[in-house]
């Protein structure tokens, strides 16, 4: 019994002859080649490079932002002792120096001051341009952010004070560089 009798209803449907009867069309199922199909080969694969490129150049600005952060963020700390020890590894490198002005060694310049830091027993030269701080004096714990040339460490930057989150990081450096200090004066 047929289910769907579609020859009954439609009578130019495919289906609506008898089976076997050569004179009924026959349902071509071959697929269409019209103007509409057509494919253009390498379209889609243009789109993906070119997304492809985007997604490169975005991930290469993100990289080079994250590294200039972390190399800004990175510059390295040393007490003076360490950085005397490390000094021709540090030639031309920009990093920070802690240390104690030496009592007498302070010296005004046209640019700037120039003085000499202790840590240790081991001082440094130091030439540094621009104004120092208003507490900047002998014998005062001092953060310097420079280079070393030559023999001498050049300075553009004088930090007195540590910060909270640096004080609660470094509790021994602190200690360590009063202690330093409280030395350096006795003895001079």
């Amino acid at each position: 019994m047929d289910v769907n009798p579609g020859h009954l209803d439609d009578p130019e449907s495919p289906d609506a002859a008898p089976v076997g009867d050569a004179a009924a069309p026959t349902l071509d199922v071959t697929p269409a080649t019209g103007r509409h199909t057509v494919h253009r080969s390498g379209g889609g694969r243009r789109k993906l490079w070119v997304g492809a490129l985007g997604l490169g150049l975005v991930v290469v600005a993100l990289a080079a932002v994250l590294f200039n952060g972390l190399s800004d963020a990175s510059t390295f700390f040393y007490n003076v002792d360490e950085a005397v020890a490390k000094r021709s590894d540090l030639q031309g490198d920009r990093f920070r120096m802690q240390g104690n002005v030496v009592p007498g060694s302070v010296t005004r310049t046209a640019d700037g001051v120039d003085f000499t830091i202790t840590y240790k027993g081991v001082e440094v030269p130091v030439q540094h341009a621009g104004d120092p701080p208003e507490l900047f004096g002998p014998e005062i714990p001092v953060v310097l952010e420079g280079t070393f040339e030559g023999g001498a460490f050049r300075s553009d930057q004088i930090l007195i004070r540590h910060d909270n989150t640096y004080d609660e990081e470094n509790p021994e450096r602190i200690k360590d560089a009063e202690k330093d200090a409280q030395q350096a004066g006795a003895a001079g």
